[in-house]
């Protein structure tokens, strides 16, 4: 009775936000769901047949939407949280939104993203058969602390789960490698083969052994995205990723090795790539160009190295920063970001307003662009997000990309769907 009231309770709040268009669904239903019932998550998701749980600092949400399309192509029924609640409240908001489907059981399969500091409480919780650790950066130092704090409650975690459970970790990360000393099982390791994303202890352990998944030979095709190399079962595989950077490699690797575990057909998941779209915010092309997210200095510097060589004289630039609690209230991490990169694109050298900031903390983000090597007079900046949105693409000649902290691109998907842009991206398919 209690669960039951619960649910209802958490149903009615996610439909009148809804209908009230305060948001989702995503966080609200939960949230005053597990005041009547803490052990709702335990319940719900224990009724699933099969569990998934993504954790990291940077992509969480596209490998738990890679995993998501594999499984749709092989025939599988998926819940996950698709719109990147990814606290206890947004796992409780997802298993209520979907509880007929859960008694019938009608799923197959649960997929969770879990933030990096939530995964110690709640992963026990769902007690997953698979888990995926992704990477371990500088990160909202405000709610986690340092990196090696968050290793070290990982590990902690680790010791507790049953030696059945797969661990899929990045090889190439020295801190996500350390993981296999604290886990009775077995772990497997994904990398890819002379490259390496700048970030903290981020390097080609060679020591921490081979790699079970391993991209080689990658070709980078700017904004189309890459092609590489992949031997598995002695077969060698040919890839061909719609989504740019070398990070998205490693999400690929990270969801590919999740659906092999979970049995799905090596052709199948390669085949359905072409089918792929990225989550909202996360490389989302729109009809006036891109939005990419950025939220720490080793995103962040990824994202830039991946753009810079595609912006042309024409395009535009808007950043907006936000200090919510959910982006981290300590904003200095801008100053590790390489905005330097950015200087190098053909647009950074031509003169007149090219650069549109936004966002709570604006100002800030515009003294960092001036040591950047950015002419202030090229710079329009506006606290407004929807002000800056309509200053940037005013007149707008070719491109615009869009760098939002976290809140602030849930803003912007807030006028995008406003404007009839784009539809809100809880109804977005996940």
């Amino acid at each position: 009775m209690q669960t039951f009231i619960a649910v209802f309770l958490g149903q009615v709040i996610s439909y009148l936000s809804k209908i009230l268009r305060i948001g989702g669904g995503s966080a609200a239903p939960g949230l005053y769901a597990l005041k009547l019932d803490p052990d709702i998550v335990s319940k719900l998701s224990s009724k699933i047949p099969m569990n998934v749980v993504v954790t990291g600092t940077n992509g969480k949400t596209t490998t738990s939407r890679m995993i998501a399309h594999f499984a749709s192509k092989s025939g599988i029924k998926v819940i996950r949280n698709h719109t990147g609640s990814n606290l206890e409240r947004g796992i409780a908001s997802t298993l209520i939104n979907s509880y007929s489907h859960i008694l019938s059981e009608n799923i197959d399969l649960g997929i969770w993203e879990l933030d990096e500091a939530a995964f110690n409480t709640v992963a026990p919780k769902l007690k997953p058969d698979i888990i995926v650790f992704l990477n371990v950066f500088r990160d909202q130092l405000d709610r986690y602390g340092e990196v090696d704090t968050v290793v070290k409650n990982w590990c902690q975690t680790l010791k507790n789960l049953p030696p059945k459970t797969v661990v899929l970790v990045n090889g190439d990360d020295a801190n996500t490698a350390k993981l296999s000393k604290c886990f009775k099982g077995v772990i497997q390791k994904f990398g890819v083969k002379d490259f390496k994303i700048v970030g903290e202890s981020l390097v080609h352990e060679k020591e921490h052994g081979n790699l079970d998944y391993e991209a080689k030979n990658v070709k980078l095709s700017g904004l189309n995205g890459s092609t590489f190399a992949l031997t598995i079962f002695n077969i060698r595989l040919t890839i061909n990723l719609p989504l740019p950077g070398v990070y998205h490699i490693y999400d690929f690797l990270a969801a590919f090795a999740a659906g092999l575990n979970l049995s799905f057909k090596p052709d199948t998941m390669i085949s359905s790539l072409k089918n792929f779209s990225p989550a909202f915010g996360r490389v989302e092309k729109l009809p006036f160009g891109y939005i990419f997210l950025i939220k720490n200095p080793a995103g962040a510097t990824a994202v830039f190295e991946t753009v810079t060589p595609n912006i042309k004289k024409n395009d535009r630039m808007l950043f907006a920063l936000n200090d919510n609690i959910a982006d981290g209230t300590d904003v200095s991490w801008i100053w590790d970001a390489n905005f330097e990169l950015l200087r190098n694109s053909p647009r950074a050298k031509s003169r007149g307003p090219s650069l549109y900031v936004s966002g709570a903390r604006a100002y800030d983000l515009a003294v960092r662009l001036k040591y950047a090597g950015f002419d202030p007079k090229t710079m329009i900046v506006d606290d407004s997000l929807s002000n800056a949105l309509k200053e940037a693409t005013m007149g707008l000649k070719d491109r615009l990309f869009v760098f939002p902290t976290y809140t602030a691109m849930l803003k912007l998907q807030s006028i995008l769907a406003k404007t009839k842009i784009k539809k809100h991206y809880w109804a977005e398919e996940n």
